[in-house]
């Protein structure tokens, strides 16, 4: 089977780690013997401008690349720096996907991951092409884009009515997509896969202390709660380290926050990391925390669940499809620090149960999510579609 994918999240030589579940996806696939290529577009970034907007300019990236045995090509669309011109940056991904249509002429299946802008631009050549579209949403779609304005939200609709299947990484998308929405019949939720031998493979860092050590791993935004995470471990009365590993806009407030608290020796900013690396952060801690409170289905918490940590999570978040309460993991209210730091307290007194609850959630990870078992669950749903 040819497989097309559109995802401007992939990695690049910009930046290698973004869209890299997208990327382990597409080889999984390939690996079960389709024929997959990678269509990635890429803002158009002048030289001349590429310092006002801190942005590398786009001729750093070439027209066409391989990653890991994957043909990936990077079409450059307009696109303007600014969240409330996504209705414009929609059609400008249409008129370059229409410019490149030679790229999908022998596809079997469009999969175009996120509604907007890589279903949007898709639409049109599927239409054209007779191609069935697949449309595999990760979270902003439905959690973000929809209630921005009435024109996304038109924009979404339009994407979903015209997608053959629409894939969900979690049963809280499936959720929002009913309150939305018509057409659940077209809904299939398959979970992310997990860099499984990554997990295995991982050395801890040597030149950590034996403090107790809890971990966050993801972007510095305020709906990963670090904030929260912060209140909790300032009340602690043991000897801790908190390591925070990722970058993003609110770094320099979580530092000011963490010095405003008095913890700031404690609390280490590691930025953001190679994926591989991460494992062996993971595999230096006893806790992993990230009280997200908009999270569509939480990769960090399985991968911190394949080191054996034990993980707290929110209720009612993506994280609650894998993680049953004091069996596989923790789950507490969004937004609350007194009852996040109770579990931070028991947790660091009771290794018994860090160790019991970290095994069982280790084997939920690394039996229920490998890739090999989302593109198995992927390649059905293409089959569906394709006539015999």
């Amino acid at each position: 089977m040819n497989v097309v994918i559109v995802s401007h999240m992939f990695p690049s030589p910009q930046d290698p780690i973004d869209g890299i579940f997208v990327l382990q996806q597409a080889k999984a696939l390939s690996e079960r013997g389709h024929d997959v290529e990678v269509i990635s577009p890429i803002p158009y970034v002048p030289k001349t401008i590429s310092k006002v907007l801190g942005q590398p300019p786009s001729t750093e990236v070439p027209n066409s690349d391989t990653y890991d045995d994957i043909a990936v090509h990077y079409p450059r669309y307009w696109s303007l720096p600014r969240p409330e011109t996504l209705p414009f940056v929609a059609y400008s991904l249409r008129r370059t996907l229409k410019h490149h249509q030679h790229l999908f002429e022998q596809a079997d299946i469009i999969n175009a991951h996120v509604a907007l802008p890589d279903g949007f631009g898709s639409v049109p050549l599927a239409r054209l092409l007779e191609v069935p579209l697949v449309t595999t949403i990760h979270g902003v779609d439905l959690q973000h884009t929809i209630h921005k304005s009435i024109i996304l939200k038109r924009q979404v609709r339009t994407v979903f009515e015209a997608s053959d299947r629409i894939i969900l990484n979690s049963e809280k998308l499936q959720r929002i997509y009913a309150e939305n929405f018509e057409g659940t019949e077209k809904i299939r939720v398959i979970f992310n896969g997990l860099a499984t031998e990554s997990a295995l493979s991982a050395e801890p860092i040597e030149e950590f202390t034996e403090l107790f050590r809890m971990i966050s791993v993801g972007n510095l935004i305020a709906e990963k709660g670090h904030r929260y995470v912060l209140e909790s471990i300032a009340d602690l009365s043991f000897d801790f380290e908190y390591v925070i590993v990722g970058d993003g806009p609110l770094r320099t407030s979580l530092e000011d926050y963490a010095v405003s608290l008095g913890i700031r020796d404690r609390v280490t900013f590691v930025g953001e990391v190679e994926n591989e690396a991460v494992f062996s952060y993971l595999k230096s801690s006893d806790l992993f925390i990230l009280p997200s409170y908009e999270e569509a289905f939480g990769i960090a918490y399985l991968e911190a669940m394949a080191c054996g940590l034990p993980v707290i999570a929110c209720e009612g978040e993506g994280p609650a499809d894998y993680i049953t309460h004091r069996k596989t993991g923790f789950l507490v209210p969004p937004k609350d620090s007194d009852v996040l730091v109770d579990v931070i307290r028991e947790l660091q007194n009771n290794v018994e149960l860090r160790r019991d609850v970290g095994f069982r959630g280790q084997q939920v990870a690394l039996n229920r999510f490998s890739w090999e078992r989302n593109a198995k669950s992927v390649e059905q749903v293409f089959n569906e579609l394709i006539e015999p």
